[in-house]
């Protein structure tokens, strides 16, 4: 099935949820339907479909595939902990939003196009905070989000058409591939707020809640990034040009938002910020797979950024969990939740293991690679072992987990397990209230803990990721649908294709003429 489902579905339920936002009930309904039926017209899309409109079109492929589909799934679970923690009801048309124009931005071969579609997905997120829910606080960092998503896609259009025009009569033609090139790797930078432009999402978390951050923060600029990176190794990488001097800059940044966000998560006095800082410091590793300028880092990149999103949301939906459980964020004030509650310490420990990962995992090995690609010898070993860094954060999370609770409390939590209390049939509904209020704390704990099985999941390679990141980007070189017009007398007869996104692009039309008696 071709990519149009998903986008209806994804489309038309973010406009239905958006315009039903004043009635938050309805509007948290269409957002859980179409979030499930998102996840269903993800799982059937075939790779290697193609629509034809005008000059342009949409192209299906492996990886786009994966990449929705996990998305959708990680969607729907932050969804229902966000329900259960009772966080704003608007965040599934945010998400469903966010889903689309990520299929946009996967599906365009034109990189210009592709880019604009990825910025839509940013300039959606500031709806997040700019609403009147979010009051006037909300308002001013739904601005800085909105900003920082304009100016990163203007500066990715900018260089994307500055390249696809004719350079024959430019002179100083190295300088403005360079400069294209930079500017398209320091809009991949801002859209994660990498540092040492990380102050628009340092603000964004204090606004947006836990289990709807890394939508806005990991998934939207993720799909930003993967377009960025075929534009790199179409456009940039085969050119013998000298971009050094930009590589610096770019390595820099990467290097930077790597070590120091997670001395910044360390220190923080919140689980929400520590979510918001690993984000950032993940990110860092896509920066320098955009600086590697190598076809070697195709795979290895797309294969991290699915282990990576999928990863940091499981951790989002912990803290949510966390917070839900304890009533409180604050890291002094969570002394002892992993002797309170071991299902959430059970949800913790995935985590860990999905983000550093083991020997032999897809994602491990892929982050090796990219590293020893960007900063050979020395230095880039210890760029490996800072990649490793997230361990401090979370070793302080543990440490506070089995230290004595605060006063000398302790015991098992009931968000623990779950509770039912008896049914009366005729009062269904108060039972079902009853029965949620009662579970929101233990819902959402098993929610970090179905995340944090599917990140490990990704992680490992499961699920077919290696084979997908190794695939070809969206071409329509092979046609298997069209819009376009068919002249009177002439009627077309598909010829049969392979389906699979890494086969070699046919040299006749697809389609033949057959005459019309």
């Amino acid at each position: 099935m071709s990519l149009l489902p998903f986008l209806l579905v994804t489309g038309l339920g973010a406009a239905l949820a958006l315009l039903a936002r004043p009635m938050e009930r309805l509007a948290a309904a269409i957002g859980f339907v179409a979030l499930i039926g998102a996840v269903v017209a993800a799982a059937t899309i075939d790779a290697g479909q193609v629509l034809i409109m005008d000059d342009g079109g949409l192209a299906t492929t492996g990886y786009q595939r994966l990449f929705l589909l996990l998305g959708a799934m990680c969607g729907l679970v932050l969804a229902v902990v966000g329900a259960a923690v009772g966080t704003r009801r608007d965040a599934t048309a945010v998400t469903l939003a966010i889903l689309a124009s990520s299929a946009l931005a996967l599906a365009l071969p034109d990189a210009r196009l592709a880019v604009l579609a990825a910025t839509t997905g940013g300039v959606v997120g500031a709806l997040l905070t700019i609403t009147p829910m979010g009051g006037r606080v909300g308002a001013t960092v739904g601005v800085r989000v909105l900003r920082a998503a304009a100016v990163a896609g203007t500066m990715a259009i900018a260089a994307s058409a500055w390249i696809g025009r004719d350079l024959s009569d430019l002179v100083a033609q190295p300088v403005v591939f360079g400069l294209a090139y930079l500017a398209m790797a320091l809009a991949v930078a801002l859209r994660f707020a990498a540092i040492p432009v990380h102050a628009w999402a340092a603000r964004l978390t204090d606004s947006v809640p836990e289990a709807t951050l890394p939508m806005v923060t990991a998934w939207a600029p993720a799909a930003f990034a993967v377009v960025t990176l075929a534009w790199v190794d179409q456009s940039i990488a085969p050119l013998l040009v000298d971009v050094d001097a930009a590589r610096v800059v770019v390595l820099a940044v990467g290097v930077a938002s790597i070590l120091l966000a997670s001395l910044a998560a360390y220190i923080q006095d919140d689980i929400e910020h520590m979510v918001g800082y690993s984000i950032i410091g993940d990110a860092g590793v896509v920066i320098l797979a955009v600086a590697v300028l190598d076809p070697a880092a195709w795979a290895p990149a797309r294969t991290f950024i699915i282990a990576f999103v999928v990863a940091r949301s499981a951790f989002a939906a912990w803290a949510a969990a966390a917070r839900a459980t304890f009533h409180t964020g604050r890291v002094d004030d969570l002394r002892g939740w992993i002797l309170r509650s071991p299902l959430l310490g059970v949800a913790f420990a995935a985590v860990i293991v999905a983000t550093i990962g083991l020997p032999g995992f897809a994602a491990f090995e892929a982050r090796a690679t990219i590293v020893a690609l960007a900063i050979p010898g020395p230095i880039g070993l210890v760029v490996l072992l800072g990649t490793l860094s997230p361990l401090v954060y979370y070793g302080r999370l543990v440490a506070v987990g089995v230290s004595r609770p605060k006063g000398g409390t302790g015991g098992i939590v009931a968000g623990t397990r779950a509770i039912v209390t008896p049914l009366d049939l005729t009062a269904g509904r108060t039972w079902l209230a009853t029965t949620w209020g009662a579970n929101r704390a233990f819902t959402a704990t098993v929610g970090a803990f179905l995340l944090g099985s599917l990140a490990i999941g990704a992680s490992m390679g499961a699920f077919g990721v290696p084979a997908a990141a190794a695939g070809l980007p969206p071409s329509l070189d092979v046609v298997t649908e069209s819009f376009a017009p068919i002249e009177p007398g002439v009627t077309f007869e598909p010829v049969p294709e392979p389906s699979t996104e890494a086969s070699a692009a046919p040299t006749a039309p697809t389609f033949e003429p057959v005459s019309t008696p």
